[in-house]
C-alpha cells in the first residue's frame, strides 16, 4: 500500500469501539470501502487496494480574490523619510492616488 490514507471523523468513529484488532480492522475497511477509498477483494479477506484518489483542488487565497488585476494607468513616486523610495499605483487615477499619498503620509509622517 503506497499510498496513505488520511484518517477522517467518520474513520475514528468507526474504530473507536474495536475491543481487538480484527475488529478494527474490519470496522476501518467498511468505513474505508463505504467511501470509496478502498476496494476489497470478494475472494481474499487481506487482498485490499487503494483506490488513488485525485486531490482536492486548491482553495483561492483571499489576497487572490481581492488584488486588483487592471493595468495601472497612474503612478507616483514618493520620498516620504530620507532616501526611502515609495512607487505608488492606481487603476482608477490620479484621484486615487492622492488618496493613497494622504494615508502613507499620515500613517508613516508627513516629511518630505
Amino acid at each position: 500500500m503506497s499510498d496513505f490514507l488520511r484518517s477522517n471523523q467518520k474513520l475514528d468513529e468507526a474504530i473507536s469501539g474495536a475491543d481487538n484488532f480484527e475488529a478494527m480492522r474490519e470496522k476501518m475497511l467498511q468505513t474505508l470501502a463505504a467511501q470509496g477509498q478502498v476496494v476489497r477483494s470478494r475472494t481474499d479477506a487481506y487482498d485490499v487496494r487503494v483506490i488513488p484518489q485525485s486531490p482536492a483542488p486548491p482553495t483561492p487565497r483571499l489576497d487572490d480574490e481581492r488584488r486588483d488585476c487592471r493595468p495601472p494607468n497612474a503612478e507616483r513616486v514618493l520620498y516620504l523619510s530620507g532616501n526611502s523610495r515609495i512607487v505608488i499605483s492606481s487603476a482608477d487615477g490620479e484621484a486615487a492616488l492622492d488618496l493613497i499619498e494622504a494615508q502613507l503620509r499620515a500613517t508613516l509622517g508627513n516629511q518630505r
